[in-house]
Order: C-alpha cells, then structure tokens, then sequence
C-alpha cells in the first residue's frame, strides 16, 4: 500500500509539515499556503492519503480584558495571530478537501515544540536529528499520533 501521512501545525505564515510515507518520515519542514496547495497537486499518484492537523479552530481565544498581567495591546495582537491560524487552517483543509484528501484533528498540543525535548523525541520515534523548528516538530508530532491512531 502506498500510505502517506500529512501533518500540518498552522501558522499564519508557513505551517508546520510532516510527512510519513508507509510509517518512515520523509518531509519535516514548513511550507506556505501557495506551498501546500502544489503538494497536494502533486499526490495524486498516491492510494490512500490523509491530512492530520492541528485543530487550532477547535479553541477558543477568547481573554479577559480586565486581566492585569497583559495590556489589551498584547491581548488583541495574540487574538490576531490566533485568529490568522484558524483561517490558515480553514484555507488548507479547503485545498485537502480540493483533493479529496481525509482531514483528521487533533486537539491543540505543545508536545515536542520544545527544542531539547523536541529533538529527542525526533530522533527517538523517526531518527530525524536534522534540521527543524517548532512548527516543524509540532507537525512531526501529529505525524507520529496518526501512526499511533492507525496501529
């Protein structure tokens, strides 16, 4: 079977991409919107294919404007930056769909962002010990849980 597994973590600006094709990694980087919609294009020779995703529209963002700890500056720049995920997250399940491509959420998760923790779990699960980031490796992460769900 010719089995690939997509992983994104969305962000505004380039999200997170892993890509497990019959349980190796093959792809750990981030790629742009425009980026997404041509590898998609380009899967079409594949049997089964399936895009897990974090489910950055499944929170809320929500704050309380009477909270001290932040100004209302910071507050509403990290309800804009949370708010841009969601539509890129909307926009690359749109493209998925496009294609017919299974759209699978995850909830919300900050496993494997951390740089230390992050690259040993890289190197643990697939051993990847190249470049990455921490969208990169929140992707790979998602990656990782579908293969778990798919045991």
């Amino acid at each position: 079977m010719n089995k690939l597994i997509i992983a994104c973590d969305p962000d505004s600006d380039k999200s997170g991409w892993a890509v497990v094709k019959n349980g190796e990694l093959i792809t750990l980087t981030c790629k742009s919107l425009v980026e997404i919609f041509e590898y998609f294009n380009g899967c079409k020779n594949h049997d089964k294919i399936e895009l897990h995703i974090e489910n950055v529209n499944g929170i809320s963002a929500a704050f309380n404007a009477r909270d001290r700890k932040s100004s209302l500056a910071v507050k509403l720049k990290v309800a804009q930056h949370i708010g841009m995920c969601k539509q890129v997250q909307i926009e690359i399940e749109r493209i998925a769909k496009h294609f017919g491509i299974k759209v699978v959420h995850h909830p919300v998760s900050k496993q494997w962002k951390g740089s230390k923790t992050g690259k040993a779990a890289l190197k643990e699960v697939f051993g990847y010990d190249g470049q990455s980031n921490e969208d990169s490796r929140s992707a790979a992460y998602f990656a990782y849980r579908a293969l778990q769900m798919n045991k």
